[in-house]
């Protein structure tokens, strides 16, 4: 087979010139000089592979702004930013707050909470006693004057019964004493629940003179002191005053402590043997008082008894190291 002709160059293709062969191409092709800026040859364009690299791109000099950049003249580096965490300026150690608005955990000046009840731990004066009485029973007495008229109703009630009824049997005449035991008992231990109310700073309402919830244990105290001072009343008045100081403090116990009757009348008798002076004091001062209230027929016994049952309480509450709000 005759091999085919050689192929001929195109029309008005140039043909290249002999010896010439291998020179350098038309730039951009293969095979020749290639322009700058290409693989292989020429001098690399800016911002290729290999170039000199421009501004801002990686491996170049950072430009200013960018990280890693010194700062720019006249912006020097603020506090709380690059090297760390920090609090900022003006505000150490603590979040950035708003202008005009009030410190974080608190309250604006003029929006301050309800001041709370400031309480006292001072020794024990019997002046001091009678005065805060008579203090927290004017600044309450509605619920106090509601509670004595009912004390005065039962001693009246108990009154004509006993000069009405002809009671002739002892068991009659002990059924009308439990009775009125049992009513003295109730008033005494409604008016300490409601001195206690007040020296903790909270002026009792009526029903809370009623708010104690062991009154198995109030009786049953109240009959042990009662059948005390029954016999030391047999031996002589003395002893009944004695055995009716030493029991002073014994409801107290119970109902504030929720003592059983036993360690509550020891535990009276134990306080009252350790501030002896304090208390005679004070035991005066009330017997004082009621007598004088009883002259205007009664009627002052409605201020003489709630002023005597707070001062008590304020000793009770003193002597034994709790608080006591102030008036």
């Amino acid at each position: 087979m005759e091999p085919p002709p050689p192929l001929h160059p195109q029309s008005g293709a140039p043909k290249p010139e002999p010896g010439n062969q291998g020179a350098s191409a038309q730039p951009g092709y293969p095979g020749g000089a290639q322009q700058p800026g290409y693989p292989g040859g020429g001098t690399p364009q800016q911002g290729y592979p290999g170039a000199a690299p421009q501004q801002g791109y990686p491996g170049t000099a950072p430009q200013q702004g960018h990280p890693s950049a010194a700062p720019q003249q006249g912006y020097p580096a603020q506090p709380g930013y690059a090297g760390g965490p920090g609090p900022q300026q003006g505000y150490p150690g603590g979040p950035m707050q708003q202008p005009g608005q009030p410190p974080q955990g608190g309250y604006a000046p003029n929006n301050q909470p309800a001041a709370a009840p400031v309480y006292q731990h001072d020794d024990f004066r019997v002046g001091h006693a009678i005065a805060y009485g008579w203090d927290r029973f004017r600044l309450n007495p509605i619920p106090w004057l509601g509670i004595g008229l009912i004390g005065l109703i039962a001693w009246l009630v108990v009154v004509l019964l006993v000069n009405t009824l002809e009671v002739r049997s002892l068991a009659a005449v002990l059924m009308l004493f439990a009775v009125a035991a049992l009513l003295v008992w109730l008033l005494q231990a409604a008016m300490i629940r409601g001195a206690l109310y007040e020296t903790d700073g909270t002026p009792p309402d009526f029903p809370g003179f009623f708010g104690f919830v062991n009154a198995g244990n109030v009786l049953i105290t109240a009959l042990l002191v009662f059948v005390a001072c029954l016999i030391a009343s047999l031996l002589c008045v003395f002893p009944l005053v004695i055995v009716g100081v030493l029991c002073m403090f014994a409801l107290h116990f119970v109902i504030d402590q929720d003592m059983d009757p036993v360690n509550a009348i020891k535990s009276s008798a134990q306080l009252v043997v350790r501030n002896a002076l304090q208390v005679v004091l004070l035991a005066l001062a009330v017997m004082l008082i009621t007598f004088v209230g009883a002259l205007l027929c009664g009627i002052g016994l409605l201020v003489a008894g709630p002023v005597s049952a707070i001062a008590i309480t304020y000793a009770y509450r003193t002597l034994t190291g709790r608080l006591v709000v102030t008036v």
